[in-house]
């Protein structure tokens, strides 16, 4: 492959060229690719087709106008991994997304103080295997050697993993972003992979890996928490510990604060479910009977329900396929009295979204401790 593109006019992203331009109130995406016979992206799945202009460029006005957005380049009927594109992971496995500028964006690159994101490995009780995790500290954690921070654990949706949140959230920069503007404490912020493998053998011996979402919850409790509480100034109290998480990781989310209300004083639930309707469903890839949702029996006693949280978050997007299920906790919430911060943005089930639902919630959380 010969791929190479024209760098006037390019949208940076990060502080690197992008092969994204803007005509009129269009957005377009150009390159070049010599030997190429078609090219197609494919983009919420719809496929358009690109167009050779009078350079000799294959070129699309691009359908979306909205800061983040996954697509998939197919080239002469292969897809590709383009290296002039950024590169996040989703759909369980890397791919490409189009960054393009948005009004106030809170999630971009600027000259603030920077916190430090890095990667450390476990060992999981749960899955006998080395798991990581990714953790984001804010500017100023190494200054201060007696200071113990909140800790956020924040979880990414399914098809996805522990980078999710730095690499198509970008996390780390809203923290910069809203910490300069002491719009929100710092605290400290736990990403885990939530599609938890675990290893199975079939009746000829042979082992083999799957997904089970419900692995996640003792996962943390028994393995993450103390691990990273003991290797980092963070969390070691309710007051100072939280949880969030998206699409699945609302699901993961809810179980786990609802399990252990003693140990989460935030949540924060985006895109977000209260009743777990993965398993025994089509996403379910290790066979779990239909959810009681027996996490929910705490919901009873409201007053201890809502005294127990600082901060309980919910929030979707008005053009969510899942909106039928979000009305349907609201209900649940309003019958049962429970006290929520209830949001709907602009938008769908995407990246879109999960960044305003963290850079609110993030302004919420963890206020005078």
């Amino acid at each position: 492959m010969n791929t190479a593109l024209y760098f006037n006019e390019l949208i940076p992203y990060d502080n690197k060229p992008q092969p994204v331009y803007k005509k009129g109130e269009n957005w377009y995406l150009r390159f070049r690719e010599d030997k190429a016979s078609s090219i197609v992206m494919r983009f919420a799945e719809e496929e358009y087709s690109f167009y050779k202009n009078e350079n000799g460029e294959w070129e699309l006005k691009l359908p979306f106008d909205t800061a983040i957005n996954y697509v998939q380049i197919i080239i002469d009927g292969v897809e590709v991994l383009m290296s002039l594109l950024p590169v996040t992971y989703g759909y369980s496995r890397a791919c490409n997304y189009v960054e393009l500028p948005t009004d106030g964006d809170y999630f971009s690159l600027r000259n603030v103080p920077h916190g430090r994101v890095s990667r450390e490995y476990f060992y999981s009780s749960i899955t006998n295997e080395w798991e990581s995790c990714i953790v984001y500290t804010p500017y100023g954690y190494d200054e201060d050697p007696d200071r113990i921070y909140p800790v956020l654990y924040l979880q990414h949706g399914h098809g996805e993993n522990e980078t999710s949140w730095t690499y198509s959230g970008k996390v780390n920069l809203i923290m910069d972003n809203l910490i300069s503007e002491k719009k929100a404490e710092p605290f400290v912020i736990v990403m885990n992979n939530g599609m938890v493998q675990k290893k199975i053998v079939d009746e000829k011996g042979n082992e083999r890996h799957i997904v089970d979402h419900l692995l996640l919850e003792p996962m943390l409790i028994k393995d993450v928490i103390p691990f990273i509480e003991t290797r980092y100034r963070a969390g070691r109290s309710k007051e100072k510990r939280g949880m969030a998480g998206l699409s699945m990781g609302s699901i993961q989310t809810c179980m786990t604060v609802c399990d252990h209300m003693d140990m989460f004083s935030e949540a924060g639930i985006f895109s977000g479910f209260l009743r777990d309707w993965i398993s025994s469903g089509e996403l379910d890839m290790s066979g779990h009977e239909e959810s009681s949702n027996v996490h929910l029996k705490v919901m009873d006693d409201a007053d201890k329900f809502n005294s127990s949280f600082s901060t309980f978050f919910r929030a979707i997007g008005d053009k969510d396929p899942f909106m039928e299920q979000f009305i349907g906790d609201n209900m649940i919430c309003e019958e049962k009295g429970i006290s929520c911060v209830s949001k709907v943005y602009k938008g769908t089930h995407d990246w879109n979204v999960w960044r305003e639902c963290f850079k609110d919630f993030a302004q919420m959380i963890f206020k005078r401790r």
